[in-house]
């Protein structure tokens, strides 16, 4: 028995042995998986917060394009209504929105080689803004002084037309005042005209025959009848200017025409506005002293019809004495 527990002594020791070392090998493998699931995880980590980085990055460049696409609206905007030059900035909008429209395909992962281009983009756009911004700023400046002059010169044309009404009133008054006086003057004109004309104390006819010889009845006899001799006085007056005068007589016959010939020295002249047949003309010296006139008319060949003749005298527009005669 003793012998026995002897052999089984080494075996056991020999067994124990073996597990503890399984045991150590085992615990090494343990704590090599769980070192290489650690730095596993702690890589995976770092990439996520690279990734997250970048989507960041990428994000913020997005929206840098965007508030400079604001900015560069805004600046359009601005500039056409001040009415300055449009082209550059238009030009740089269409390049913007390309731009944008190229990094929306671009995935986190491909930032990285394009950072930079865009970094410069922005930073182009961004000084492009910043140069604008000046110019805006004269343009303000100009638009500003603009509108002052032009309120200056709406002032000074409204003050102008206040004038331009006032002197247009004032030419229409006066030009009203022009017109009552030439009216009044006229009338005064016409008035002292009138007064001036010369007038006839009385006016007769006589009838002359073939001999020579005169007579002085209310009827005349047609075959005797060869001339008539008109016989008038002018009165004196002293608004007549001392000239020579023209009188025109008018024989009217029964039927109120004419005796119109002018191979006998008939013609035509003006009386109120009108043209009209004389018979017979004459000068006359007037001198103021109650002149004494004879003017004679021949009538030719031609026989007086029978009636009742009416003879006219006109002098410088108006009509100064009417006499007449009977043929039977």
């Amino acid at each position: 028995m003793d012998n026995l527990s002897s052999q089984n002594s080494p075996q056991r020791s020999s067994s124990n042995n073996a597990l503890k070392a399984g045991l150590v090998v085992m615990t090494l493998l343990a704590a090599i998986f769980g070192y290489m699931l650690f730095q596993s995880k702690e890589t995976v980590t770092n990439q996520q917060e690279v990734i997250s980085t970048k989507v960041m990055e990428l994000a913020q460049t997005r929206t840098k394009l965007d508030s400079i696409t604001v900015q560069l609206d805004a600046q359009i905007a601005e500039v056409q209504k001040l009415g300055g030059d449009v082209t550059e900035l238009q030009k740089a909008k269409v390049e913007l929105e390309q731009d944008k429209k190229d990094l929306q395909k671009k995935s986190a992962s491909e930032l990285t080689s394009v950072k930079a281009k865009y970094e410069t983009k922005i930073r182009n756009y961004e000084s492009l803004l910043t140069a604008k911004e000046g110019e805006l700023v004269k343009l303000r400046e100009e638009n500003t002084a603009l509108a002052s002059t032009n309120t200056s010169l709406t002032d000074e044309n409204s003050n102008l037309k206040t004038q331009t009404q006032g002197l247009s009133k004032n030419v229409e008054e006066i030009k009203a005042q022009n017109e009552e006086a030439a009216a009044k003057n006229k009338v005064l004109t016409e008035k002292v005209t009138k007064a001036a004309a010369l007038r006839t104390e009385y006016v007769k006819v006589l009838g002359i025959n073939a001999k020579g010889k005169e007579s002085e009845d209310k009827k005349y006899k047609a075959k005797r009848l060869a001339k008539i001799k008109v016989v008038f006085q002018l009165a004196k007056n002293d608004l007549t200017e001392h000239e020579p005068k023209t009188v025109f007589i008018r024989v009217l016959d029964p039927d109120g025409s004419t005796i119109f010939d002018a191979a006998t020295g008939s013609g035509n002249f003006t009386y109120n506005g009108q043209e009209l047949a004389y018979t017979t003309r004459g000068d006359v010296n007037y001198d103021n002293e109650n002149l004494y006139v004879e003017m004679v008319y021949s009538r030719g060949g031609t026989v007086y019809r029978e009636g009742k003749y009416v003879v006219e005298l006109y002098a410088e527009g108006f009509k100064i004495g009417t006499g007449g005669f009977e043929v039977k």
